[in-house]
């Protein structure tokens, strides 16, 4: 029997709710079923699509504004709450709404505002991970939100994405990109083979973190390039870093020649080189950090 795609479907334990079903088994991950959600089997909303809002032109009026003040572009519909159509919703380009129902994992600075009961916890790293986090720089300071209602997630004006894993899916982001993941997703820090302890601004490239699925990690990119390593040799700035696919091989290539030209250009450059089949995601250095 072929098994139906991912997708948010009615819970069959409770049909006044939606539950994710990852391809192959129901996953924990939870929303409310709205009136005008999506139809059963429908797929999460894809990034940057239009979502209708119900009820946006009376939900100006239940607001109690002035006549004067729903003449402002301020209140337009476009920038009324996005109804939930499932576990996360984009609002903007740059603002995601996760509604609980399983905890949520949020790097520290990347919520905005929450909604509801919502109860907040230090997610510690573990010792092996927070030995790793303070040697390399590449660690993250993670909350737990559980609860019920919504946890609204942003990081500045860059654009948010939402990457759905699937069981034992696998992905590598820098702590300067990630904003969230679902408590479903696991993580580690790995240091990349043959880099040694390499001292300067490109050391904490050196160190990665590795997601696995199933579930939705979040990550801030405003400008991102999307390289193919399988095409040609593919050496890139660890600063630049966003994103890339687990399994890649990775070395690591230093050039004296370089080190005016490439990234910072102090001293030695140093790139990491990319072989195999699979992506990597950079972008312009200046718009990472969540601080």
């Amino acid at each position: 029997m072929t098994q139906p795609p991912a997708a948010w479907h009615p819970d069959p334990d409770n049909p006044d709710q939606l539950r994710y079903w990852d391809g192959t088994r129901w996953t924990d991950q939870y929303a409310p079923r709205a009136a005008s959600g999506p139809a059963p089997g429908a797929a999460p909303s894809a990034p940057g699509a239009a979502q209708a809002v119900p009820g946006a032109a009376q939900g100006q009026s239940s607001r109690g504004l002035s006549e004067a003040l729903r003449r402002s572009t301020l209140f337009s519909e476009q920038n009324l709450e996005v109804a939930t159509t499932g576990r996360m919703t984009r609002q903007n380009n740059a603002v995601v709404k996760v509604t609980l129902g399983s905890p949520v994992h949020v790097t520290k600075g990347a919520m905005i505002a929450y909604q509801g009961d919502i109860d907040f916890a230090h997610k510690g790293a573990g010792a092996k991970r927070a030995l790793k986090s303070k040697l390399t720089g590449e660690g993250i300071a993670l909350m737990e939100c559980s609860g019920q209602g919504e946890v609204f997630v942003s990081h500045h004006s860059s654009t948010l994405h939402l990457l759905e894993l699937g069981p034992g899916d696998r992905l590598s982001v820098s702590s300067r990109s990630l904003l969230g993941f679902d408590a479903t997703v696991s993580w580690t820090i790995d240091r990349i083979q043959g880099a040694g302890m390499i001292a300067g601004a490109a050391a904490g490239g050196l160190y990665n973190l590795t997601l696995t699925g199933p579930g939705t990690v979040i990550v801030a990119s405003r400008y991102p390039v999307i390289l193919d390593p399988s095409e040609a040799r593919t050496c890139v700035d660890p600063n630049a870093l966003v994103a890339w696919s687990a399994d890649l091989a990775i070395s690591v290539r230093s050039s004296a020649k370089a080190g005016a030209l490439v990234g910072r250009g102090s001293g030695e450059a140093v790139q990491l080189e990319f072989s195999g089949r699979g992506f990597v995601v950079v972008e312009p250095e200046e718009q990472f950090g969540l601080g």
